[in-house]
């Protein structure tokens, strides 16, 4: 069972809030490992949080910087050429970080499965998306 949009509502949230942030790191600080740092572990933190249709993080994250590229070209801030060709650099890792976040949420459910009342919580409130594998299975 997935959990309703609602509950991704923050996370859209959060994720606009943490790209703004890189974008912003990126050209006004101009540090393009900091930034790419940035969206690596904002990517990651949301795909754990979130671990249904990671893509969107990827594509979220990894767009703020090209993003806040572009504003900075068109409110006459001049960025060098290589500020803009690093503004990519953080597509592919927000993709890594993305598929990193699912499977180590996905390591958690594995390693430390619900208790059986923790699973019955989680089944009233509308919170569980899948039961974790069991040795037998």
């Amino acid at each position: 069972m997935e959990p309703s949009p609602q509950s991704d509502g923050l996370y859209w949230l959060l994720a606009v809030v943490f790209g703004a942030a890189c974008g912003y790191v990126h050209i006004r600080i101009q540090d393009s490992s900091l930034s790419v740092l940035m969206v690596t572990g904002f990517t990651m933190f949301l795909a754990y949080q979130s671990p249904q249709r990671v893509w969107r993080w990827a594509l979220l994250m990894g767009l703020s910087m090209p993003l806040a590229g572009l504003v900075a070209l068109l409110t006459r801030e001049r960025p060098s050429r290589g500020m803009i060709a690093g503004t990519f650099a953080g597509f592919a890792f927000s993709i890594v970080a993305s598929v990193g976040g699912r499977v180590l949420h996905r390591a958690k459910e594995i390693l430390f499965p619900r208790t059986d009342a923790e699973a019955g919580a989680a089944k009233t409130n509308g919170t569980a998306n899948h039961q974790p594998l069991t040795p037998n299975q």
